[in-house]
């Protein structure tokens, strides 16, 4: 295991606070574009939470039960 402990003193520290709070200082004149980027990366992790379960119930309520190709 001497091998791992070396890889981990060179790599360094996985998080830093004193350098994210320096890196934060420069958003400064992007803050709005910012928030519009955080509120884009939640919105398309919802709807990617969502889609599964949309396509369970198009299944459930129209395709199983043949509503949906049902010939005249």
């Amino acid at each position: 295991m001497p091998e791992a402990a070396n890889e981990e003193q060179i790599l360094g520290k996985a998080y830093d606070a004193k350098l994210m709070r320096r890196l934060l200082t420069y958003i400064g004149p992007y803050r709005g574009s910012a928030y519009l980027a955080i509120a884009c990366l939640l919105l398309g992790s919802a709807f990617s939470i969502v889609q599964p379960y949309l396509t369970k119930v198009a299944i459930d309520r129209y395709i199983s039960s043949g509503q949906c190709c049902r010939a005249e």
